[in-house]
Parts: structure tokens; sequence; C-alpha cells
């Protein structure tokens, strides 16, 4: 019986170096996730008389929220849609007349590197479409302008649900009152995974 009990422990002993490696190793960050927002953005305008001329609208700060659920494609990449509203508050003024940036809203898709166990550098490839208003003396017009977005960030976890980023991103969004229209933005968010 001493035999037994002494081979079965060895057995178990021998087992567990075993077991660990088996164990999920995984570094992807995937799941739910929400998070609050807060950017720079600028705004701009491209002349169409003259190439490479470029106006800002103005420079301020914009509010919000992205959601997204990513799926874990490897140990350490994830892919998933995600997507973002932004509130602005960019507005230029002169003589009476203003130009003001509104909601901006973004969606597309998301693909993250885990670079460690709490890191991860990601980039963001979208749909973007932000309003416009311009107004004065006996005029108020609203226009939007839609294109391509990208954005590049890094993610940074703090415990097993919450994390920070830095992001810097473009949109090109086409046409808005005949003008060319870009927004560029470099911003920080809070955020929960689930």
């Amino acid at each position: 019986m001493k035999k037994m009990i002494l081979a079965a422990a060895l057995g178990a002993g021998l087992a567990t170096p075993a077991f660990a490696q088996d164990a999920d190793t995984s570094t992807a960050r995937d799941g739910f996730r929400i998070e609050a927002r807060a950017t720079y953005e600028t705004p701009t305008v491209s002349s169409i008389e003259e190439d490479d001329d470029v106006f800002k609208i103005g420079s301020a700060f914009a509010f919000g929220a992205e959601a997204g659920f990513d799926i874990a494609v490897s140990n350490s990449v994830v892919v998933g849609p995600y997507a973002q509203y932004e509130v602005s508050t960019v507005e230029s003024c002169e003589a009476g007349f203003c130009l003001s940036a509104g909601g901006y809203l973004e969606a597309g898709l998301h693909v993250g590197l885990a670079t460690g166990a709490d890191g991860q550098v990601y980039g963001k490839v979208g749909y973007a479409d932000q309003s416009f208003d311009f107004s004065g003396p006996g005029l108020n017009v609203s226009e939007s302008g839609s294109g391509f977005a990208f954005a590049l960030g890094y993610e940074h976890s703090f415990g097993a649900n919450f994390y920070g980023r830095v992001e810097g991103g473009y949109a090109d969004l086409g046409e808005v009152f005949t003008i060319n229209t870009q927004r560029r933005h470099f911003g920080v968010a809070l955020g929960a995974r689930f």
C-alpha cells in the first residue's frame, strides 16, 4: 500500500510540470471593451486653388466614447469591429460668421498586437463622418463630410480589466461646403474590457 501511495505521489509530481507547460500563455487582449475618450483635434481644409495648401479651422478638445469587440486570432493578435462617437468643441469666427465642427462618428476594424503582459500596440482603419455648421446674420447651414480614417496607438493594462490608451489619427472627410476637409487628432482613453 505504501508503495502504491509513493508511486501515485511521484506520478503527480512528474505530471505537474507537463500541466504547467499546457497552461494558456496567450497575451492577446480579447473580448468586449468600452472606453471614454478625450482628444485634441484639428479639423483642416485644403485649398482647391493651390496644391498642398492647408488651413486649420481651429483646434480644441473633443470628448466621447468607443466600443469594440476583439477576437483573438493568435496568442498575441486580436481583430474586431469598433465604433466611436466624439463631440467637438472646435469653432472659428470672423466678422460675425462662425464655422464649428459637430459630432464625429467613426466605425471600422481594430487590430491589436500584444507587446508583453501589459502592453499592446494597435491600429484602426475605418469610415468616418463629421458634421459642420456655418452660421451668421440670417444664415445657418449644416453639412457633413465622410471618408477614410485610420489611427495608431498604444494600450497599457491596469489589472485584469482596465486599460489606458494614447492614440493619434487622421480622417479624410471629403468635400464639405465644396472644400476638401480633414481631421487630425491625438488623445487619451480610459477603458474596461470584459
